[in-house]
């Protein structure tokens, strides 16, 4: 009956948010997964178990995952709901929680699930966005994909240095988007597989890794052109023509 309530109960919630319009600020499926996350912590408080600073940190964490999903993109929101459905069902193996009710874990797991295929199902739609319409991102993306071209046609051409040096020029243009900036290091580190460049294929490793979790806090050293060939902290100076780029893009007018 739990995994019956938690699945009907989702659906509901679903079709009210469309109804009533909540969705299309992007924000609530974010929030949802919010409320979610802090049950366990509600519970290990009503029952005074000692759990509640385990169960706080997992909080954190998906609380983390909605806002970062919300500032970039909704695709993290649906794996985060996915991913803490999982947890349910592993959680009494984990966290000795004597607060937790018996029926919440698969309860709450029907319900996980359910909310995130909804979610994924209203994004392959186009009904929701997934990244917003005037983010950084999306107004930067077609002077990214001009360079990530002219890397590939250089590289395919027998010029991996200068396709690298367009993956460098990506990279300054995208930074300031966590999906651009990801994508951007994933380019270069297939550029280091294809090359068999060990110090790259590993450099690029990290800074995918840092990119995804830092950029949305703005935790990017501004300029700098990406490589393993230069320190990832320090920022650089902005060729003018890619300050252009980004100045239009990062503008009022742009938006409009």
């Amino acid at each position: 009956m739990a995994y019956f309530i938690g699945f009907a109960l989702a659906i509901a919630v679903g079709i009210f948010t469309t109804v009533s319009g909540f969705d299309r600020d992007r924000s609530a499926y974010s929030i949802i997964l919010v409320v979610i996350a802090s049950y366990y912590c509600l519970f290990a408080v009503m029952a005074g178990s000692s759990a509640l600073s385990w169960e706080t940190g997992v909080f954190i964490a998906f609380a983390l995952a909605a806002t970062i999903g919300f500032r970039t993109n909704l695709w993290i929101v649906v794996v985060a709901l996915v991913g803490h459905g999982l947890l349910d069902w592993y959680h009494g193996q984990l966290i000795d929680n004597v607060g937790v009710p018996a029926w919440w874990p698969i309860f709450c797991l029907s319900f996980d699930v359910t909310a995130g295929a909804y979610l994924a199902w209203r994004l392959l739609s186009r009904k929701i966005e997934a990244t917003s319409p005037s983010s950084f991102g999306r107004r930067i993306n077609s002077h990214v994909e001009a360079e990530l071209a002219a890397a590939r046609a250089a590289e395919f051409g027998g010029d991996p240095q200068t396709g690298f040096q367009h993956l460098e020029r990506a990279h300054v243009l995208g930074q300031r988007s966590t999906i651009q900036h990801v994508r951007v290091h994933l380019h270069m580190l297939m550029w280091g597989v294809r090359r068999h460049n060990l110090r790259e294929v590993v450099g690029q490793t990290l800074r995918v890794i840092g990119a995804a979790a830092g950029t949305w806090a703005g935790l990017v050293p501004q300029g700098n052109t990406g490589g393993a060939n230069v320190n990832a902290f320090t920022p650089m100076a902005i060729p003018d023509d890619l300050s252009s780029q980004i100045a239009r893009a990062r503008s009022s007018d742009a938006i409009a």
